[in-house]
């Protein structure tokens, strides 16, 4: 049965004039706000690296269109994991890693192979080179989609369901899927470009301490989302989250990356390389290294508000719908 038969002609154009605007807004936000860090200076110089020596709109629509669809969907599988029967669990897994492996076609063919061994190594295992690139990406990538999906899930479960233990499941997956991410990514490492940004030489304690980065900024996001939503009707305590969470968030990161890069005298932090705005510009002091933190804290989570958003706008209007028919 179509789409178009169930709810009819009239209802898909309503459908498509409540969407339509929407969607629009969130990807102008989007792209307006990936232009601005291409072509500030302040911005790090990785991200401003990925716009070329030339920054345009059209690249910059193109980054927010491929960054919303890497972080919109894990999003939307920590809500229904949630919402729907335990029979259904199975889908949530299933639907990470499908969507793990879409993300990966696209960063593979839309990447120099030069910036992927950068990120991933060189093939070592024998396997296969596409293949083992592919479960090296697979490994990193659900260290970050699995912590976005747990803060919608954890905010939900919280704040609408009033049922916490419903997030057990998405703990147990997010148990086994670090655990699996961490023996690909540290143990079995094919570059320390990533692991020597870790405390501890990648110890697992900062490999977990990690994960809890992302879970905050995935629910203080999740939360401005669906205040966005008016699912959430607290406007100032929305922005006193955002607020808290900002100095709680920065302490989490400073702890769990590494002071000393490279050798036990060097004066390189983690940090410091991670935001520096030019290659040469190391060296910031504490007061400068949390303005920059700032700086990527707010466009951080306004980036991910933005691809939880049309979740909550969905949650949103069943609710409504579902109040029209019981009036």
């Amino acid at each position: 049965m179509s789409i178009r038969r169930v709810y009819g002609p009239e209802g898909l154009k309503k459908a498509a004039a409540f969407w339509l605007p929407r969607v629009l807004v969130i990807l102008v936000i989007a792209t307006l706000m990936l232009y601005a860090i291409a072509l500030s200076s302040g911005s790090p110089y990785h991200i401003r690296e990925l716009f070329g020596t030339s920054p345009s709109l059209s690249q910059a629509l193109l980054f927010a269109l491929i960054v919303l669809f890497a972080l919109g969907p894990p999003a939307i599988l920590g809500l229904q994991l949630v919402r729907l029967p335990w029979i259904y669990v199975w889908l949530f897994p299933v639907g990470i890693l499908v969507h793990a492996v879409i993300v990966f076609l696209g960063f593979r063919y839309a990447t120099p192979i030069s910036s992927i061994h950068d990120l991933l190594g060189l093939p070592i295992w024998g396997l296969g080179d596409e293949l083992e690139r592919l479960i090296r990406f697979i490994g990193l990538f659900l260290m970050f989609s699995l912590p976005i999906s747990g803060g919608m899930a954890l905010l939900y479960a919280v704040t609408l369901a009033y049922a916490p233990r419903r997030v057990l499941w998405w703990v147990l997956f997010q148990g086994i899927f670090l655990i699996l991410g961490y023996w690909v990514v540290v143990i079995s490492a094919a570059t320390d470009n990533i692991t020597e940004l870790l405390r501890g030489d990648a110890s697992p304690l900062s490999w977990f301490g990690f994960s809890i980065w992302l879970l905050s900024l995935a629910c203080i996001a999740s939360l401005v989302a669906e205040r966005s939503a008016n699912v959430f009707r607290g406007t100032i305590l929305t922005g006193f989250a955002v607020a808290v969470f900002l100095p709680l968030s920065y302490g989490i990161l400073f702890l769990v990356l590494e002071q000393k890069v490279g050798s036990p005298s060097s004066t390189l932090s983690a940090l410091d390389f991670l935001l520096t705005p030019d290659r040469t510009d190391y060296g910031a002091s504490n007061l400068e290294l949390f303005l920059r933190y700032t700086m990527a804290y707010v466009g951080a989570v306004m980036l991910l508000a933005c691809s939880q958003y049309p979740a909550w706008v969905a949650y949103s209007t069943r609710q409504f719908r579902s109040l029209q028919e019981i009036n």
